[in-house]
């Protein structure tokens, strides 16, 4: 145990150290050379520091004193550092000098504890290691602590799968959902990739629409049409907004002179400070005849469902008889990369004419999209987030008697 010990002590001050690397050369150079790097030797540190924190059920020797401070930041790490997580450019790189200040704060600790070494001796660990009573009060302790961990682990999770899933457009933070906008310049030329969610705050919403000024800025909006009538099924998010106490996309609209793509070869008149407004998306018609039939199945059972919860389950079980892995990959092409090449096709006579092109799409469009805007030579300015979802604010009582009148 006393190995083990000393190797997540190492793997802490080691992850700090492969984590300021990769900040800098990311910061200075854009290279993301140590990232993958930082990213395993953290996950080994959360790994065997799990290992250590249960060997205190079965060691009385290991030092709380040097470890738990660890343990502590490992937990904050979980939760994504906050609510310090989004404060500022440099701040990840202050976090991870932080970590290396307190790695080598303890070794230093522990060193005129030992008169030694840095890390934890031999004689630290003198006399039988298994005491029963430490087995007890570290069960008792963690009849509450345990559960608490859990949480934390599954909430790292899926915050971590939420992140990846949309290259960090949208974020899970201990307070709510939080969506990313990400300012790209080249020369005189800027494109803002704004992520979007169908649900959200009324203010998340508002606070988008004033951040737009008009002068020659153009907006290629998000919004599948229906010329031919193949939705049987009325498509939205009203009945989940009206349930959680939030606004539905569908009732936001920016506010621009709408235009057609034929005007984009036309001079630039008038200089008011409106933008204009471009529908970039597709048409049903382009869609995979089974797409269509997965979105009817998906208004009819969840999105008109007289019950959220029930609606979901029948819905899942159409999807087990109708969905397979070979026509998953066409409704992925449809719903993402059909569209994001649509709304990137505008983008060289946009940029030739406008000088800011907003880009308000949904989140999982934005992964594509950017890589489209980096092939064109454009560089991050800036970025910003801004709270979506306020977990505090939700009606969770309106909620509860929704699920619990579902299950009676």
């Amino acid at each position: 145990m006393r190995k083990l010990a000393n190797l997540f002590l190492l793997l802490f001050a080691l992850s700090a150290i492969f984590g300021i690397t990769s900040e800098l050369l990311q910061l200075f150079f854009a290279i993301p050379f140590l990232t993958q790097v930082h990213q395993f030797s953290w996950l080994m540190c959360i790994f065997c520091g799990g290992i250590v924190y249960l060997g205190f059920a079965f060691n009385r020797h290991l030092p709380k004193v040097i470890l738990f401070p660890l343990f502590i930041w490992i937990l904050w790490g979980l939760v994504g550092n906050w609510p310090l997580g989004d404060s500022g450019e440099y701040l990840q790189l202050y976090l991870l000098c932080g970590q290396l200040a307190l790695g080598f704060l303890v070794l230093q600790l522990n060193q005129q504890i030992n008169h030694k070494s840095p890390l934890l001796v031999p004689s630290q660990f003198v006399g039988p290691a298994f005491n029963g009573q430490t087995l007890l009060r570290f069960s008792l302790v963690n009849i509450l602590v345990l559960p608490l961990l859990l949480i934390l682990v599954s909430y790292s999770f899926v915050d971590h799968l939420i992140e990846t899933k949309t290259a960090g457009y949208v974020q899970l933070k201990p307070n709510g959902l939080y969506m990313t906008e990400r300012i790209y310049q080249r020369g005189d030329k800027r494109i803002r990739l704004t992520g979007m969610i169908h649900l959200g705050q009324e203010d998340y919403f508002s606070n988008l629409m004033d951040s737009i000024s008009g002068k020659r800025t153009l907006i290629l909006a998000e919004g599948v049409t229906d010329t031919d009538g193949l939705m049987t099924e009325h498509f939205n998010y009203g009945k989940i907004a009206d349930l959680l106490g939030l606004t539905s996309q569908e009732k936001v609209r920016f506010k621009g002179n709408l235009i057609e793509a034929s005007d984009l070869d036309q001079e630039m008149t008038g200089t008011a400070d409106i933008p204009d407004l471009l529908p970039a998306d597709i048409d049903l018609k382009q869609f995979d005849p089974h797409t269509l039939e997965v979105l009817n199945a998906l208004a009819k059972y969840v999105l008109n469902a007289e019950s959220l919860t029930s609606g979901y389950f029948e819905f899942n079980q159409w999807a087990q008889n109708h969905v397979t892995s070979d026509s998953n990959g066409i409704i992925m092409d449809d719903l993402i990369g059909k569209r994001n090449r649509s709304v990137v096709s505008y983008l060289p006579k946009a940029l030739r004419k406008y000088d800011t092109v907003i880009i308000p799409w949904g989140a999982l469009h934005m992964k594509g999209i950017e890589e489209e805007v980096l092939k064109k030579g454009f560089q991050l300015e800036n970025s910003q987030k801004r709270l979506s979802i306020d977990f505090l604010l939700l009606p969770y009582e309106k909620l509860w008697k929704s699920l619990t009148r579902t299950q009676t």
